[in-house]
């Protein structure tokens, strides 16, 4: 594999999307390879998303001209209601890195790794299911070009404006993970699926991310002993009605998390034991029962490998009520005070969910 390091970036002004965005490319060091830059902001509708995505692009092309990184862009409001970055930057020497429009190829010796920026919709005027169905058209193409399958893909991160929506008694994440069904079942997944998120947004339609790798490294799915497998979830947690195309609704394909050499990609996790959600009285509650599930998850025991324990590197909040954002982060601080952090407003995959939490971490 290749040893890729993240860091956290805050803008230092809150003025115009040009301003914030270049307050947050003077912060980012300039002696690493710099891979992916992911951008979180506040957003009103469809069309200040596309005319911020643009600028970011441009700001970010004028200012590495030469190397530009890929670029995502979530519409998530920031706890400090600022441009948010997270910075993937490889730490891989010995790794040649061609950069192509919207993805990367890693390569070295027998290796290969594809990542991509975020991957918008064409029309974000179409329903979940098209949009995504869209996106998937499109990763398809550019594995296959590349020398990829659809279950070389490790981690994927899956954006859905509105996700706990219905339209008609269509759910727009059930609509999501049909469509991610149709198109994961064009291969066999003996490996077991990604590890995923999939959390809804103000803005921007569906948004995807991919890294898919080629590689002879450790490459496993875990599990938790806590929680049923998503993609073994029963009909009963499930919400919205049956699509035409198939003869139920699919579950959410992705695993609790993946271990890849000593990284450990940690799912979106929330407060779910078994297949059902935990009756917590509110959202600092929810955030302590989310990290006991974690813990237990990237725990010395349930690590499927010889290691001396995990350390969180990065973890990511979500907050459904932007008023419980104070209690969550000094629960957070105060118990996992080494792990990097953010906070952002977003919607989570049940409603009566109000914390989810994503990772990273090392065994």
């Amino acid at each position: 594999m290749f040893s890729k390091a993240q860091t956290i970036v805050f803008s230092k002004t809150a003025g115009t999307i040009e301003d914030m965005c270049l307050s947050v490319l003077t912060q980012i060091e300039n002696t690493k390879t710099i891979l992916k830059i992911a951008f979180f902001g506040k957003v009103q509708d469809n069309g200040e998303y596309l005319q911020n995505i643009a600028t970011i692009r441009n700001v970010v092309q004028g200012y590495y001209p030469a190397d530009a990184p890929l670029i995502s862009y979530i519409a998530q409001e920031t706890a400090t209601q600022r441009l948010v970055a997270e910075v993937t930057f490889l730490t891989d020497s010995s790794a040649t890195v061609e950069r192509h429009r919207n993805f990367t190829l890693l390569k070295k010796d027998e290796c290969a790794e594809l990542i991509t920026g975020g991957i918008i919709p064409d029309d974000m005027s179409e329903s979940t299911y098209g949009q995504a169905g869209s996106i998937f058209k499109g990763i398809e193409k550019m594995l296959q070009s590349n020398g990829f399958k659809p279950s070389d893909i490790y981690r994927q991160w899956n954006y859905i404006q509105g996700i706990t929506i219905l339209n008609d008694g269509s759910q727009n994440y059930q609509e999501f993970n049909d469509a991610r069904s149709i198109f994961y079942n064009k291969c066999q997944w003996d490996n077991g699926y990604p590890a995923a998120t999939g959390i809804g947004t103000d803005a921007g339609g569906v948004v995807v991310e991919v890294n898919a790798i080629k590689s002879h490294d450790k490459n496993l799915p875990i599990d938790n002993p806590l929680q049923i497998a998503a993609h073994n979830y029963s009909q009963n947690v499930l919400d919205g009605k049956v699509i035409e195309e198939l003869k139920e609704r699919t579950t959410p394909k992705f695993e609790r998390a993946r271990l890849l050499g000593n990284t450990i990609f940690i799912s979106g996790t929330a407060a779910i034991k078994g297949e059902q959600s935990i009756a917590a009285k509110n959202a600092v509650e929810q955030t302590a029962e989310t990290m006991e599930i974690m813990d237990k998850l990237v725990s010395k025991k349930n690590i499927p490998t010889e290691n001396n324990g995990a350390c969180y590197d990065l973890l990511r909040v979500y907050v459904k009520r932007k008023e419980d954002i104070g209690a969550v982060k000094d629960y957070m601080d105060t118990h996992y005070s080494a792990a990097q952090k953010h906070y952002l407003v977003a919607d989570v995959c049940r409603p009566e969910l109000l914390v989810e939490i994503e990772g990273i971490a090392h065994i």
